[in-house]
């Protein structure tokens, strides 16, 4: 009896350990759903805020670029204010915001620039005959200082606008000196297509080989390098490599001289410029033909001192077989009589023109060109 007893008294035991375990895990388990719960309310809650917050993109950890594409909507505003100062009412206000609304929100770069002329058009006659003229390549950009109705009658970022195509157009017709002029007046913050301010900016310096600006703007205009119009990234990357290699008193500096001479020759201009490039192709094809001889005289005096070390050789074995034995002598042999008919100037013309062609024979053909043009100037000259 007292075995059955103890059995049951722990059997109850046991029993209600069971019980107080399964309590407390129901308990814990509550708290969990509770905390759960709680965590999920909290967070849809938050989702409206954090569907506002910009998303992370791969772009935007790249690094910033210096500049940035204007808004085409604070244009749209711009042209409206213009449009009430002009007061044009009916049919012709109708025919500008037509004209503007056309997927106004895509437009960038050149495509906005386009669209802002085009618009302005509309509503100042002027600006219109100023952007036909600009775009027919038979006739002569204009300077914006020859247009004293823009600064009195053109809003100030319209200024900008017309000043930007207008250096554009003088890029385009290669008159790169006025171009650039127009260009460096104009800030980046200020111009409704940055892209087209930096790239024919870059352009302008390529080809008034100014190396180390052009590099430095078509470093900028390539920050935004995926973004820029097919044609910009292109020619952008090309100028880059072609001017890198670029190096002061080479033939291929004076080449590009030469073909700047025969353009401002093309555009009618003979004055100091091109007088004194002129003078700078000459200098530095003396400079390059005196270190052509200075190579070739070189080539002969080592060629001369090996001959002169053949013969004396020659000589005193010659010598050393005839002499009898015990015999002795001073073993001088006479130097060669040198002058100065061994110079490159005092060559006869067939071996000048052989030399020449033979240090130019690997050259590219328009080097070859350079060279022998001014060989014939020299010899006519001297005439």
């Amino acid at each position: 009896m007292k075995r059955i007893a103890r059995k049951l008294r722990l059997t109850k035991m046991l029993k209600s350990l069971r019980l107080a375990r399964g309590n407390r895990h129901r308990s814990s388990h509550g708290r969990t759903q509770i905390v759960a719960l709680a965590s999920l309310s909290l967070l849809l809650g938050l989702m409206p805020c954090l569907q506002g917050l910009p998303r992370a993109s791969a772009e935007d950890l790249r690094k910033a670029a210096s500049w940035n594409w204007p808004d085409a909507s604070s244009y749209e505003a711009l042209l409206l204010s213009y449009l009430d100062q002009a007061q044009l009412e009916g049919n012709e206000r109708e025919e500008v915001v037509r004209s503007w609304t056309e997927q106004a929100e895509l437009a960038r770069g050149p495509d906005l620039l386009q669209r802002l002329l085009s618009t302005a058009g509309l509503i100042e006659p002027r600006i219109g005959e100023l952007v036909t003229r600009l775009q027919d390549p038979g006739q002569r950009p204009v300077q914006p200082q020859q247009l004293p109705w823009l600064t009195s009658d053109v809003p100030g970022w319209m200024q900008d606008t017309v000043r930007l195509a207008c250096g554009r157009a003088f890029a385009q017709q290669r008159m790169y000196d006025e171009a650039l002029e127009i260009l460096s007046g104009l800030e980046l913050v200020q111009v409704c297509d940055p892209s087209t301010l930096i790239f024919y900016r870059a352009t302008c310096e390529h080809h008034l080989m100014k190396a180390k600006e052009c590099l430095s703007n078509v470093d900028i205009l390539l920050e935004r390098e995926q973004e820029l119009p097919v044609r910009y990234r292109q020619l952008a990357q090309l100028m880059k490599s072609d001017i890198q290699t670029l190096e002061a008193d080479s033939l291929d500096e004076v080449s590009r001289l030469m073909r700047d001479v025969e353009r401002r020759l093309d555009l009618g201009r003979a004055g100091k410029r091109v007088r004194d490039e002129e003078q700078e192709i000459v200098d530095k094809l003396d400079k390059l033909i005196e270190q052509i001889e200075q190579q070739m005289q070189q080539q002969q005096q080592q060629q001369q001192s090996q001959g002169e070390g053949s013969q004396q050789q020659s000589a005193q074995q010659a010598m050393d077989e005839s002499r009898a034995a015990g015999g002795s002598g001073a073993g001088d042999v006479d130097k060669k009589d040198l002058d100065d008919k061994s110079s490159w100037g005092n060559l006869p013309a067939a071996q000048r023109q052989e030399s020449l062609q033979r240090l130019t024979e690997e050259l590219p053909s328009h080097y070859r060109d350079v060279i022998e043009s001014y060989f014939r100037q020299l010899a006519k000259d001297r005439r």
